[in-house]
């Protein structure tokens, strides 16, 4: 079974402050309690986020968080808005984010030149930065600030240096296959690390040189790497980068046919990656233990960690693990001889793989679709000898009539195979014209107002005017931003769950709903979460239930609300309560869109009812499935 190599990229966010205080999670504790609240206060507050960062503790680091930009804004502290924009990077960046991380850290590159700020704080935003384009794949940009980042602290003569650009060559050289090169970058880096006696990036030096020995086939030299990078991130106490090594010491321990050492290792890991929400490590987590039952042949606890892989990856939306994910469970049921089932994980790996929804996937399974049909029609033509093995003329007929049947079978495969491809380009053609008229319809004449507005800011000399007109640009703009969004959401096979449609329900109406003190409850019958809609009543649904959220939360004043997805035999039924002040039904203005719901309703040939009171409001949807 092909399994793809964990490869991930750490780095330690930190830089020491300017200030002696200590150094442990409780004595700091303590030193916050007594200490006055000035400027050496905020930098042993961004000690202590840190430090709950590095445990998981996102929520208790976010509140240290506010009171460092609430204490900065005080004393305009410029070092304060630099720590406080950091942390939120290395919150976003534990939890696997690296976009969300990227956009923090270029805020602190901007906070360092409005204040001046020193020449340390650059080298270690510098860092930051081109780790974070790195992991996301932009070898450019990496490139780019990675040199900067030299040229920088060489010019400066700055210490401690960072070993970032070492690294920055070393993937290089490894990702070109020169892994004896990269190894001298990763050990000169690791010697770096090792002199300044810092225990996190020693764990990331070793687990580097580990990949690399692995990489070389060298296997003693790669579980020896591999144990040092545990021994230090346990010294250091940082769970993710333990959770990280555990997995590729599971892989080793499996490889070596030492199955329960694994099976510790990544057990251990899951529970780390629960704790931290590590979704993309946790899915390495679940395909590894799906292999090593798979190698032990525990069918059955293989195949519940393959689907429990497939579930975490509908979150990461990465069409790479999506196809992996896929590609496992299409191997467990060929493996165990279940064609049907390892046929349709097969499918959805190639579509995973082909983001274009080419009509050639049907091709490239149809070994499997052959051993199905062959299967199927071995046992009918056993069950026809069985019954007729001792009249000969009757057997002589069976054999005709088996033959007939191989031969509708193969003009049926065809047949199946020809209409397949009409359907697909039937389907794409749909699919082209729907993303085209959208386009058209949600961006096209938001893009035509921006141009306009924009061509009139530069003709006007009026400050007053010109405030207006960019803030309708920014509007319009983060509207163009919305659209795309959901369209590239609407057309993703991966959100074609119920289940997708109400996480994506439940991200959109949580923030609103908390800025408005309202309390939501979302709930469907488990019978229908996994259930798979066709993509036209996935949209209309999802928007048919997101423009009743945004009236509830705009006009409502309600302080509790609901939305519940229910199964009535053949119909799904989804209602959306309020407690609020209600409103005139009769009054279906365009204001609050309920107009396009109901227009939204028919084309999924669905009802929808509308009541109101004085103590609240129901909107209820039903349609077939």
């Amino acid at each position: 079974m092909k399994k793809s190599l964990l490869i991930f990229s750490f780095i330690c966010f930190y830089t020491q402050g300017f200030a002696q205080y200590p150094e442990t999670l409780d004595s700091l504790k303590i030193f916050l309690k007594t200490q006055k609240q000035d400027t050496i206060y905020i930098l042993a507050l961004n000690e202590f986020a840190f430090l709950t960062i590095q445990e998981g503790k996102f929520a208790e680091a976010e509140k240290s968080i506010k009171q460092i930009e609430d204490l900065s804004t005080k004393y305009d502290f410029g070092t304060g808005f630099y720590k406080a924009s950091n942390l939120k990077g290395v919150i976003e960046y534990t939890k696997q984010n690296p976009q969300k991380a990227l956009v923090h850290f270029t805020k602190c590159n901007e906070i360092i030149l409005k204040y001046k700020l020193p020449k340390k704080i650059f080298q270690n935003s510098l860092n930051n930065i081109s780790i974070i384009y790195q992991q996301l794949g932009n070898r450019e940009n990496a490139t780019k600030y990675a040199m900067q980042l030299i040229d920088f602290q060489e010019k400066n003569k700055l210490e401690p240096l960072k070993t970032s650009p070492y690294d920055q060559i070393g993937d290089n050289l490894k990702f070109y296959g020169k892994y004896q090169e990269a190894l001298t970058y990763y050990q000169k880096s690791l010697a770096i690390e090792t002199k300044y006696k810092d225990i996190v990036n020693m764990a990331i030096g070793e687990n580097r040189v580990a990949e690399v020995y692995e990489l070389m086939n060298k296997p003693k030299e790669t579980l020896a790497s591999y144990q040092k990078a545990f021994h230090y991130a346990e010294q250091a106490n940082y769970k993710l980068l333990q959770a990280e090594v555990l997995i590729n010491l599971g892989r080793q321990y499996r490889i070596r046919k030492n199955y329960k050492k694994a099976e510790e290792c990544l057990k251990k890991s899951e529970r780390f990656c629960r704790e931290l929400e590590s979704v993309k490590s946790l899915n390495e987590v679940f395909q590894g233990l799906g292999t090593l039952y798979f190698e032990q042949k525990k069918y059955p606890l293989a195949e519940k960690y393959f689907l429990e892989a497939l579930e975490a990856v509908k979150e990461i939306k990465d069409p790479n693990f999506i196809r992996n994910a896929n590609q496992d469970l299409a191997d467990l049921y060929e493996n165990t001889k279940d064609y049907k089932k390892a046929f349709q994980y097969k499918v959805a790996a190639d579509i995973a793989k082909d983001s274009l929804f080419k009509i050639e996937t049907v091709k490239n399974t149809e070994d499997l679709l052959r051993k199905y049909e062959a299967k199927e029609q071995e046992q009918e033509i056993a069950l026809l000898n069985e019954k007729n093995e001792k009249a000969s003329f009757q057997n002589k007929s069976l054999i005709a009539g088996g033959l007939l049947i191989l031969l509708l079978a193969g003009v049926s495969a065809v047949f199946f195979v020809n209409r397949n491809k009409l359907k697909r380009l039937e389907e794409s053609q749909k699919l082209r014209n729907r993303i085209a008229a959208d386009l058209h319809d949600e961006i096209g004449s938001t893009l035509s107002s921006i141009l306009l507005i924009s061509g009139m800011a530069k003709k006007t000399d009026s400050a007053e005017k010109n405030s207006k007109m960019f803030t309708k640009i920014h509007a319009d703009s983060q509207h163009v931003m919305e659209s795309v969004d959901e369209i590239i959401w609407s057309v993703n096979p991966v959100n074609d769950s119920l289940q997708g449609i109400m996480l994506r329900l439940r991200e959109y109406a949580q923030p609103l709903a908390e800025s408005k003190n309202i309390t939501f409850d979302f709930k469907a019958d488990e019978a229908i979460e996994k259930m798979i809609l066709p993509m036209e009543i996935r949209r209309n649904l999802y928007l048919i239930v997101k423009e009743a959220i945004n009236n509830l939360i705009k006009y409502s004043e309600a302080s509790q609300a609901s939305v519940h997805f229910l199964q009535d035999k053949k119909r799904i039924i989804v209602t959306v309560k309020d407690n609020g002040k209600g409103f005139d039904t009769e009054m279906i203005t365009s204001r609050n869109g309920l107009k396009n719901m109901q227009v939204r309703a028919k084309e999924i040939q669905g009802n929808i009812s509308i009541s109101s009171s004085e103590h609240g409001s129901e909107i209820r949807l039903s349609f077939e499935v």
